[in-house]
């Protein structure tokens, strides 16, 4: 067996004792190499000096700049009386590095004593550790963290307050920042909204102290399902080289413990990704399955790892799992061990060491011949020996004086294991040597026995007592020379969380030594989290009793099992704390100089020198080891994490949690850590596993979506854990008459069927169902056995999507009185007849934005998975907040939403920044002048809302505008070309170099920085203003020049008004295309004018193509439009007018009460159809939406293969759709019929 001290890592914490022999004299002086700002600096000087009674001497620490400029100076006059030792502490005052530090020891009045030491400063003095609630996000998810600072004791930093927490994607865009996340007990506790379309891949989350990183942890954002099973591949046997094969054992189990049913193909790669063979086996639980390489595995280590490719899909559900598994292929049978009882041998003494053979298992191979070779003078022996039951012999070699090394060679003829080692000689100056030995259990408050023997008489010993690299005590003992001595030490908390035992001895002007570590297995703060069962019924409420230091604050947290599929990095474990304590102390090892390895250093007067590691043989001792009708409760509670909850511990020590387990059948680990302000951090051991699982119980394998109409296949699993074989009965339940059942009359209102259900084996069942309304569709269903004895019952929603395509049409109608008065307004709607579904619906708003608040989260129904449409979930919830500010809004909840959804905006829109700064159409694509101003539009004003805006971005991005400006002043696009009315430069490029100059002109800093780049393009623009033909060119080109206050600005505006068409309540602006926009910007320009009744009556026109979120028909005119109407709703905000709007249709008559001053209210009422419908149409990886840059007259083709995920008869239609992003009315739509056989689907319900 190795020194304790060469195979352990050195945490510089450790109990030291000191034994000096015979009659030497003179000074010890022990102390730490390291020492760290604002703490307590201790070293220990024992006296040994038999001929005075007590000596002096002067300390004095100084450190100095890296222009030796002195920092700080410490004086500290000592006196040690004879056969004593004393603990000298100095206060370390706050150092800024680099320092150099340097101890100077010197002796007074008459001792000769002179030695210097230089210390290491550590400025390193905090860390930290995150906690997330999960491995992998969806999508729209929330993640929850918290982020734990600790300083060196792991308690809460005292002169750490705050810190600066940041989240970034996957490109390390900043999503979201808290730059003074003020701390409570040492953890700051937040969460962030993931965006519904976010990039997917590796996120992560830092933690920073000024410029300093304390930790930082990643987590996944993908679309997966938690799947309700996992699966292991291990191998049956160990693999050896000569069997050319591999034999494997497969595994999969619910959860909650029960055998999985279903198809294992097992795919082996022996190099790289060449396939070298694939077999598939079906099973219930466990498989076997043998692989004879195809080609042959030559071995050139050792060992080799071949891949086995794992993919299982479940019977009944089609679900399937992957899981790829390195196989490490093993040259030998055996591997060899020699653990030896020093680093060196001394000559003259008997040298033993343990030789040991095992399994690659870890299994001890007992009974095994083989042959050791010992080469080396005096000492050559060769010897066939067999091992005993614990696979290991014991070998004695007695070196002499001539022995310079022991070479030590091990082979095992049958598998040709070669094993060898060389063992050194130590240069030994005393023949005297030490061992120490733990005599008792170790636990904390309880006396600690100790013996240490010597092979020559004692007479006195010191003990020092060193934690987190201090010195914590120390004593001088007389043994009163005996050759044992037994002696005890009280196992305190300054030990936790492991302690050092250290000898040594004084013979011949030599120090000598031995040592042992003690593990204490725990931290100052505990935490004991107890629950009185291990299974549990879901939807029961479980107990948690937590026990721990009275007050301390406790975070908990409980999680899937199967989450761990993804990672496990995600929570915090014993082992993490353990690192960020040894990343404080580590030290460097050296198995030869042990008082460097734990950190010490070490000074001796009168002569005295150090000997080398000891003799002694293996540590001993260690620490202990341990009929009837009933009411069924629905379970609809299906979550992956939970009891992320933050709690304080009672003032008795302990706190009883009841809290409700969600209704998933799994398997839980719950995990929980505490802090305490004086105690520090405590952690549970390991986390606690418990399943939730019923006697009798439903697992649904529901699709996502069907469509109204068509007939699909609902899939359940019923489990049986009662020992017996038992007829169950199912109902499925017709919820609000939202179900229609296959081959059952219409008004059925549930459908039962009856099977017989073994023990221990999943059973499926389906029921064909029809849905009869759009939106969602409840699934109830309850099964139950034993009349009734033993239920079980659940409830979730899939989603109804329409057969046809929807389409909307909004009629908008603007009132305004300045005095009292009535007025009527008639609106005719148009529907024609053929089609299958209406609904009407009235809404009242108190302004003009009111729509746009209340619908911010769903303004557009258009797919916006590039970069100008993107922009939708970004600049209507900062125009809403920059207007709700304006007016000084009181509506909290209005503006906590509308930021919460700028932040997801500004998430979306990260996707598309280039590396050169700029901003384009799709990620990895060349940067594009439109998107990138319109990115600038937007990103200065989202700072004033939100902090996570890089400002350093957006310098970027008008650095990259101003570096693409034409010598002429104009700008122009490269192609791709999506957005013509802007992007083509066929009318000198008049509407895109306007538009650029218009995100120049609204960034406060840009607008500085680059004014030679802003004035160039304006005077471009004012030299084109003569030949401008196009509304849409003028529109634009005039709000650049009213923004820019260039003295042609009231001749353009002009020029706009008279190319307008006004009656007597609108005026507009009209084009083929871009007619909104052309128009909103005229009323921007109107605006900046002041010319407020000008600008009310094109607001008229405005607000009539609005549709019923208060949005326009395409994302560049809803950017814009929306601009437009805040700016003119905040120049003419709404005084204290009440109106009363009376609805009138058919027999149906509403009455509403609108205040006008109220920015939040708005009134929605149905006045046909069915006001619960919430139709998404691209949602559940069901519809498939295609970007093209442009279309041409060439033949765009392409193949979709869809893969069918649930049985479905008498199919609707389905139908591709192609339109213009920016131009509606340019659409085509194809309808096709899937082929399907209704016969199928019968067959599979029988």
């Amino acid at each position: 067996m190795r020194h304790p001290l060469v195979s352990m890592p050195w945490y510089v914490r450790m109990l030291v004792v000191i034994c000096l022999l015979g009659s030497s004299w003179g000074v010890l002086v022990v102390g730490p190499k390291f020492l760290r700002s604002n703490q307590e600096y201790a070293l220990v000087i024992s006296n040994f000096n038999s001929g005075s009674s007590k000596v002096n001497l002067m300390l004095h620490m100084e450190g100095f700049s890296k222009n030796q400029t002195s920092v700080f100076a410490i004086r500290k006059p000592v006196d040690v009386r004879r056969f004593m030792s004393r603990i000298v502490s100095f206060d370390i005052p706050n150092i800024a590095p680099p320092v150099d530090i340097k101890l100077t020891m010197v002796g007074q009045r008459g001792f000769s004593f002179h030695e210097e030491e230089h210390l290491v400063h550590r400025s390193k003095s905090i860390s930290g550790l995150i906690q997330i609630d999960k491995p992998v996000f969806r999508p729209g998810d929330l993640v929850k963290f918290r982020a734990i600072v600790l300083d060196t004791e792991l308690k809460p930093p005292a002169r750490i307050n705050s810190v600066n927490v940041t989240i970034q994607d996957p490109h390390q865009n900043k999503i979201r920042g808290w730059p003074a996340a003020k701390l409570y007990a040492g953890v700051f506790e937040n969460d962030l909204q993931l965006a519904p379309a976010p990039l997917l891949g590796v996120w992560n989350i830092t933690v920073q102290v000024g410029e300093e990183q304390l930790v930082f942890k990643t987590f996944e954002v993908k679309e997966y399902v938690l799947t309700s099973y996992e699966v292991q591949v291990m191998p049956s046997v160990i693999p050896l080289v000569e069997h050319q094969t591999l034999n494997l054992t497969i595994v999969a189990n619910y959860h909650f413990g029960k055998p999985v049913q279903g198809v294992a193909k097992v795919e082996l790669y022996l190099v790289d990704d060449t396939l070298d063979q694939k077999k598939e086996l079906t099973m219930y639980g466990m498989g076997q399955v043998e692989l004879r390489f195809n080609e042959l595995l030559e071995l050139y280590e050792d060992q080799q790892d071949v891949r086995v490719k794992l993919t299982f899909t479940e019977q009944h559900t089609n679900r399937t799992v992957v899981k790829e598994q390195a196989i490490t292929v093993y040259k030998h049978p055996y591997r060899a061990q020699l653990t030896k009882e020093s680093p060196q041998f001394r000559p003259g003494t008997p040298f033993k060491c343990t030789l040991r053979l095992s399994y690659h298992d870890g299994r001890p191979a007992g009974h095994v011949p083989f042959f050791v070779n010992v080469e080396g003078e005096d000492v050559d022996h060769q010897q066939t020996y067999t091992t005993g039951r614990d696979g290991t012999i014991k070998l004695l070699m007695r070196p002499t004086e001539l022995t310079e090394t022991i070479d030590i060679t091990v082979s095992e003829d049958n598998s040709e294991l070669t094993y060898n080692e060389r063992i050194e000689k130590v240069h030994a100056v005393t023949n005297v040597f030490l061992k120490l030995e733990l005599k008792s259990p170790i636990k904390l408050g309880k006396l600690i026995r100790l013996m240490v023997t010597c092979n020559e008489r004692m007479t006195f010993f010191i003990y020092y007592v060193i934690s987190k690299g201090n010195i914590v005590d120390a004593g001088f003992m007389r043994p009163n020379r005996q050759t044992k001595f037994m002696f005890q030490l009280t196992a305190s908390e300054k030990m936790i969380p492991k302690a050092h035992i250290f000898v040594a001895t004084v013979s011949q002007d030599v120090v000598v030594w031995d040592s042992l570590e003690i593990d204490l297995k725990r931290f100052s703060n505990h935490l004991d989290i107890i629950i009185d069962e291990k299974e549990l019924k879901p939807g029961q409420e479980i107990e948690l009793l937590l026990k721990g230091r009275p007050s301390a604050y406790v975070g908990l947290a409980a999680y899937d099992k199967g989450l761990l599929a993804y990672s496990k990095q995600h929570d915090l474990f014993w082992e993490d704390v353990m690192q960020v304590f040894d990343t404080f102390h580590a030290t460097d090892q050296n198995e030869f100089d042990v008082f460097n390895s734990m950190g010490l250093f070490v000074k001796i007067s009168g002569g005295n020198r150090m000997g080398a590691s000891p003799t002694t043989t293996e540590r001993f001792g260690s620490a202990a080891s341990r009929s009837i009708s009933r009411l069924v409760a629905y379970r609809t509670n299906f979550l992956e994490s939970w009891l992320w909850q933050n709690v304080s511990i009672g003032r008795t020590g302990s706190r009883t949690l009841h809290e409700v387990l969600p209704d998933t059948t799994t398997s839980w680990y719950l995990t929980g850590f505490s802090i305490d302000p004086v105690y520090g951090l405590g952690i549970i051991k390991k986390p606690i596993e418990f399943i939730t699982v019923k006697p009798f119980y439903i697992v649904d394998s529901l699709p996502y979506s069907i469509k109204r109409g068509e007939a699909a296949v609902l899939q359940f699993t019923l489990f049986n854990n009662l020992g017996a074989e038992y007829i169950a009965d199912v109902t499925l339940y017709n919820v609000a008459n939202q179900t229609e059942f296959l081959e059952r009359p219409d008004k059925d209102l549930s459908y039962t069927k009856f099977v017989s259900v073994p023990p221990k084996v999943g059973v499926p069942i389906s029921f064909g169902v029809k849905a009869r309304k759009l939106g969602e569709m409840v699934v109830r269903i309850k099964a139950s056995i034993m009349t009734g004895k033993e239920t079980d019952a659940m409830e979730k929603v899939i989603r109804v999507m329409p057969e046809n395509i929807m389409f909307e049409k909004t009629e908008t109608r603007f009132f305004s009185m300045e005095e009292y008065g009535k007025q009527e307004l008639n609106i005719s709607l148009d529907i024609p007849k053929n089609i299958s579904t209406v609904q009407i619906e009235c809404r009242i708003s108190s302004n003009l934005l009111s729509p746009v608040i209340h619908n911010l989260d769903s303004l557009l129904d258009v797919p916006s998975a590039s970069g100008a449409p993107s922009m939708i979930n970004f600049i209507p919830p900062l125009v809403v907040l920059d207007y709700l500010k304006a007016v000084s809004s009181t509506a909290t909840h209005l503006i906590d939403k509308a930021t919460g959804l700028l932040r997801t905006g500004y998430q979306l829109e990260l996707k598309y920044r280039q590396r050169d700064g700029s901003f384009g159409n799709w990620r990895d694509s060349k940067g594009s002048v439109f998107v990138t101003a319109l990115v600038g539009t937007s990103l200065e004003a989202a700072s004033k809302h939100i902090t996570e805006v890089d400002l350093t971005l957006v310098d970027r991005l008008f650095d990259w505008l101003a570096a693409k400006q034409h010598s002429s002043g104009r700008f122009d696009e490269e192609p791709p070309i999506t957005y013509h009315s802007l992007q083509g430069g066929s009318r000198n490029g008049i509407a895109l170099t306007s538009f650029v100059l218009i995100a120049f002109l609204q960034n406060t800093k840009a607008s500085v920085q680059h004014r030679s780049i802003i004035e160039k393009g304006i005077q471009y623009v004012a030299n084109q203003l003569g030949s401008i033909a196009d509304v849409y060119d003028l529109s634009l080109a005039t709000y650049a020049l009213m923004l820019a206050d260039h003295r042609q600005k009231s001749s353009a505006l002009n020029k706009l008004i008279e190319l307008g068409i006004a009656d007597n309540e609108t005026r507009y602006w009209p084009r083929d295309t871009a007619s909104i926009e052309t128009t909103a910007y005229a009323l921007l320009s109107l605006v900046h004018a002041k010319l407020y009744v000008d600008g009310i009556m094109v607001m008229n026109w405005l607000v009539n193509q609005q549709s019923a979120t208060g949005s326009f028909p395409r994302t560049q005119d809803t950017f814009v439009g929306m601009r437009a109407l805040a700016a003119l709703s905040e120049a003419i905000a709404p005084q204290k007018n009440d109106y009363t709007a009376i609805v009138l249709h058919g027999k149906a008559r509403k009455v509403y009460k609108v205040a006008a001053s109220e920015a939040d209210q708005e009134y929605r009422d149905e006045l046909l159809g069915n006001s619960t419908q919430n139709v998404e149409l691209r949602y559940g990886q069901t519809t498939l939406v295609i970007y093209y840059e442009t279309l041409g007259p060439e033949e765009n083709c392409f193949s979709v293969t869809a893969n069918r995920l649930f049985r479905v008869a008498f199919h609707r239609q389905a139908y591709v759709m192609v339109h213009d992003t920016y131009n509606e009315n340019f659409r085509a739509i194809k309808f096709y019929q899937v082929p399907h056989d209704g016969a199928d689907i019968q067959s599979y319900l029988d």
